[in-house]
C-alpha cells in the first residue's frame, strides 16, 4: 500500500470535511497573495498625494484581510489537525484488530513494547503526515506557485530569480529526501528495540531487584539508547544542513531581487509600490518553502512510518479461516488422529516465512524445533471428563493451543463432533470452548466488564443481563463478595487483581466462562498454585462448570484428577498410556496407579 493510497483509504470517510479544509485554504492563499496588492496600491496611492481617506480606506482593507487571513489559517490548521487523527486512528484501530489475528508465535516473538511502538508511534507519525501535508506543504506549495505566477505577471526577470530560489531550494530537498528516509527508519526500529526492553524489564522488577539483576540490565540498556542517540544526531545533521542551506539561498534571492528591482526603480520602469510588492513577494516566498522544508523531516518520518506498516500488514497468520460448517449447541466429543505438532514461531509475508522480531525486509527463517506431539490419537465422547496428565514439557498445554486453534496440527486432525475444526470459523471454535488457566488476566475495568470481557461493547452480540451476571456469580460461591462490593458490578477492579484473593480471582476466571455457556471445558492446570483449604473451596465451582459439559483437565494433583471418565497421559509428546480411569485404577501394572501410589505431584513435577 502506498502513501496515496493510504491516505485515500482513511481520509475517504471524511471528504465532506476535505471539501471543506480545500475551501478553507484556498481562501487562505488567496488572501495572503492580494495583502501586498493593498500595500502597493497604498504606497502608489500616497506618492500621487491622494486623499487622506482613501489611505485610511487601503489601511483598513489591509487590516481586515489579514485579520481574516489568519482566523481562516488557525481554523484551517485545527481542521487538518482534527482530520488527521481522526484518520489514524481508524487505521490504529485496524492495526490492533490485524495484531489480535496473527499467531501466538508472533507474540510470542514480539514484546508489548515493539507492538505499541508499532500500533501508536508509527502511526502518530502518520497524523502529522495527513495533516501537515495538507497545511503546511500542499497549501504551501500552492501558495509559492500562485507567487511565482504573480512575479511573472509583474516582471519576468524577477519571476526567474523566485522560480530559481524555489527549484534551487526543492531540488536540495529531493536530495538528501533518500538519507532522510533511511535515518527516521533507524530511528523508529531503535526506538521500538528500546521500548520493548524497558517494558520487559519494568514487569520483571521484582525479579530483577531480588536478584541483584541492575547492573545487567543496565549494562543491556546503554547500547540501546547508544543506538537511538546515534540515528537522532544523524537526523539532526540532515536537518540542520538543509536548514542552512535553504537560508542561504533565500538571503541569496533577496540580494538579487532588492538589487534588479532597485535598478528598475531607479530607471523609472516601476513604482515604489511596485518595488515593495516584488520583494514582498519574494519574500513571501521564504515562508511556504521554510515550513516545507521544516515539515519535510516529519514527511520523512511518516514515510518511514508507512514502510513500516506496510510491512506489517503483509505479516499472514498460518491459520486461515475456510468456513464450511458450525458446531452444534451441546456437548461436543472430541477426536484427535494421529496429530503432530512443532512450534515454527514464524509468520509469512507474501508466502515467506518470517521472523518478526528481525529486520522486516530480510527472511530469517527459524529453525524448526522438534515435534511437540507425536502421532497423537483418542477419542473423547460428549459429556465425559478427560484427565490428562503428563511431566512439565510433555505437551499438555501443547494439546489444548491446537484445540483452540491458536496454531494449525502439521499433521493428522482434530475434530470436534466430527467435524474438522479447519471447517469452521475461528470465532465459532472460541466460543464453543471455555479456558480456565492457573493465570488469570483481570482489567483495570467494573466487574460487570471483567466477567463478560467487555461484552456490551460488541454491537455483533446481545449485552448479558445483570440478572444473570448475578445469578453466575451466586451459583459459584460469589454471593458473599458480590454483596460486600460498593457498587456491586459497577465496582471498579484493580489491573491484575490486585486486592482479591486467589481463589477469588479463580473463580472469577470460572464465571467469565460459565457466562459464555461453552460445550467443552478446558481447565489448564487451574488450581495447581492454590493451596488445598482454597483449592477445596473450588471444587464446587468445578462441579457446576463440567456439569453437563465434555471436559479436559490438565492436573497435578489426586483431588483434581479425581472426577476425570478418561485418564491420558502423556510423555515427550506421546502418549504413554490411555483408559478409563477406573479401569487404570484397578491396573496395578498401569502408569496412572503408579502415579497415585508414588504421589502423582512429585511424579508429574
Amino acid at each position: 500500500m502506498t502513501k496515496l493510497e493510504l491516505m485515500r483509504r482513511y481520509l475517504r470517510p471524511f471528504r465532506p470535511r476535505l471539501l471543506a479544509l480545500f475551501t478553507l485554504l484556498a481562501v487562505s492563499i488567496g488572501l495572503q497573495l492580494y495583502g501586498p496588492q493593498v500595500i502597493r496600491d497604498f504606497l502608489d496611492a500616497a506618492q500621487s498625494g491622494v486623499t487622506t481617506r482613501l489611505l485610511v480606506l487601503l489601511g483598513l482593507l489591509f487590516l481586515g484581510i489579514t485579520v481574516v487571513q489568519k482566523g481562516v489559517e488557525l481554523y484551517t490548521t485545527y481542521l487538518s489537525e482534527d482530520l488527521g487523527w481522526a484518520a489514524t486512528n481508524n487505521l490504529r484501530a485496524d492495526l490492533a484488530a490485524h495484531t489480535m489475528k496473527l499467531d501466538m508465535g508472533f507474540h510470542k516473538l514480539q514484546t508489548p513494547g515493539e507492538l505499541i511502538e508499532r500500533i501508536d508511534g508509527d502511526v502518530s507519525n502518520l497524523a502529522e503526515f495527513f495533516s501537515q501535508l495538507l497545511v503546511r506543504v500542499l497549501g504551501n506549495v500552492v501558495l509559492v506557485v500562485g507567487i511565482l505566477a504573480l512575479l511573472f505577471r509583474e516582471e519576468w526577470r524577477i519571476g526567474l530569480v523566485g522560480l530559481a530560489y524555489a527549484l534551487l531550494t526543492l531540488g536540495l530537498l529531493q536530495l538528501i529526501s533518500k538519507p532522510t528516509v533511511n535515518v527516521w527508519r533507524a530511528v523508529s526500529k531503535g526506538y521500538a528495540k528500546l521500548h520493548g526492553y524497558v517494558e520487559e524489564r519494568i514487569g520483571g522488577t521484582e525479579d530483577i531487584r531480588a536478584n541483584g539483576g541492575e547492573p545487567y540490565v543496565f549494562h543491556n540498556l546503554y547500547p540501546l539508547l547508544a543506538d537511538v542517540a546515534k540515528s537522532r544526531v544523524r537526523a539532526e545533521l540532515i536537518g540542520g544542513y538543509s536548514f542552512s542551506s535553504s537560508y542561504m539561498l533565500y538571503v541569496l534571492a533577496i540580494v538579487v531581487t532588492l538589487a534588479l528591482a532597485g535598478t528598475f526603480f531607479l530607471h523609472g520602469q516601476i513604482t515604489v509600490g511596485t518595488l515593495f510588492l516584488l520583494v514582498a513577494y519574494v519574500r513571501l516566498m521564504e515562508s511556504p518553502i521554510k515550513y516545507i522544508r521544516r515539515q519535510i523531516n516529519d514527511l520523512q518520518k511518516a514515510i518511514a512510518s508507512i514502510g513500516r506498516i506496510n510491512e506489517f500488514l503483509q505479516l499472514k497468520p498460518d491459520v486461515q479461516e475456510s468456513v464450511s460448517a458450525k458446531l452444534s449447541e451441546r456437548a461436543t466429543a472430541v477426536s484427535f488422529q494421529n496429530v503432530s505438532f512443532a512450534y515454527k514461531d514464524r509468520l509469512s509475508v507474501n508466502g515467506n516465512p518470517l521472523s518478526v522480531n528481525t529486520d522486516p525486509t530480510t527472511d530469517y527463517r527459524l529453525p524448526i524445533t522438534d515435534n511437540v506431539l507425536h502421532d497423537v490419537t483418542f477419542e473423547l465422547e460428549a459429556g465425559k471428563i478427560l484427565g490428562l496428565l503428563g511431566r512439565t514439557g510433555s505437551g499438555k498445554t501443547t494439546l489444548t493451543r491446537l484445540l483452540f486453534r491458536l496454531y494449525d496440527v502439521d499433521a493428522g486432525g482434530i475434530t470436534l463432533d466430527g467435524i474438522d475444526l479447519r471447517q469452521v470459523s475461528l470465532a465459532d471454535v472460541r466460543q464453543h470452548i471455555g479456558l480456565v488457566t492457573q493465570e488469570v488476566q483481570l482489567f483495570a475495568a467494573t466487574v460487570r466488564d471483567n466477567l463478560t470481557l467487555f461484552r456490551r461493547y460488541d454491537r455483533t452480540k446481545p449485552p448479558i443481563p445483570d440478572a444473570e451476571i448475578e445469578a453466575a456469580l451466586h451459583t459459584l460461591g460469589l454471593g458473599d463478595w458480590l454483596a460486600s462490593l460498593p457498587n456491586g458490578l459497577d465496582t471498579e477492579l484493580k489491573t491484575g487483581g490486585q486486592g482479591l484473593s486467589a481463589g477469588q480471582a479463580q473463580l472469577l476466571a470460572f464465571t467469565r466462562v460459565f457466562l459464555r455457556n461453552p460445550q467443552l471445558v478446558i481447565l489448564d492446570e487451574a488450581s495447581s498454585r492454590l493451596d488445598p483449604a482454597t483449592e477445596q473451596l473450588l471444587e464446587r465451582a468445578i462441579d457446576t462448570l463440567l456439569d453437563g459439559r465434555t471436559a479436559i483437565i490438565i492436573a497435578h494433583r489426586l483431588r483434581t484428577v479425581q472426577r476425570a471418565d478418561e485418564i491420558l497421559i502423556l510423555e515427550n509428546g506421546r502418549i504413554q498410556e490411555i483408559g478409563p480411569r477406573l479401569e487404570l485404577l484397578n491396573n496395578p501394572n498401569s502408569r496412572f496407579a503408579q502415579l497415585l501410589q508414588t504421589g502423582m505431584e512429585e511424579m508429574l513435577a
